[in-house]
């Protein structure tokens, strides 16, 4: 079946796609669950005869990924007071817009956090595929975290 958009149109309205994302896109940091790394075990005491095992020493080693996303912050935000406390509620949300690479390292294991503009969102959705001819596009559900 023939295509209304030529090959060229394509390519010429994707690289207008990229060029979008490319103007609008932010750092954002992506924060994932820090991995154990275990150090060292003393195995020449055995538990009940006599000599105390050590401990099992836990480090945990940070892992994140910068990546590049445009943001999108839904104008249905309120704020909403318990008592003299504001509390925030994101009702509408955060969206991001991420490429391939950012939305397998969000998919990939357990996100903790997502970081932006000196605020901490957490991950509130599945990504939604959002591709227009030969560009790729995924978009992320964010709620803001205190």
């Amino acid at each position: 079946m023939a295509s209304l958009i030529s090959d060229t149109e394509k390519n010429n309205l994707t690289g207008i796609f990229g060029d979008i994302f490319d103007t609008f896109k932010r750092t954002i940091v992506i924060h994932k669950e820090p991995k154990r790394v275990v150090g060292t075990i003393n195995t020449a005491s055995l538990f009940g005869y006599g000599d105390p095992a050590e401990s099992v020493n836990y480090t945990y080693v940070p892992q994140s990924g910068i990546y590049s996303a445009t943001i999108r912050y839904n104008l249905d935000q309120s704020q909403e007071t318990l008592g003299d406390i504001p509390s925030y509620v994101a009702e509408g949300g955060v969206f991001i817009k991420v490429q391939r690479d950012a939305r397998d390292y969000i998919n990939k294991g357990k996100t903790e956090k997502v970081t932006f503009d000196n605020k901490s969102f957490k991950v509130v959705s599945e990504d939604a595929n959002k591709s227009f001819l030969n560009s790729e596009f995924f978009v992320f559900k964010l709620e803001s975290t205190k």
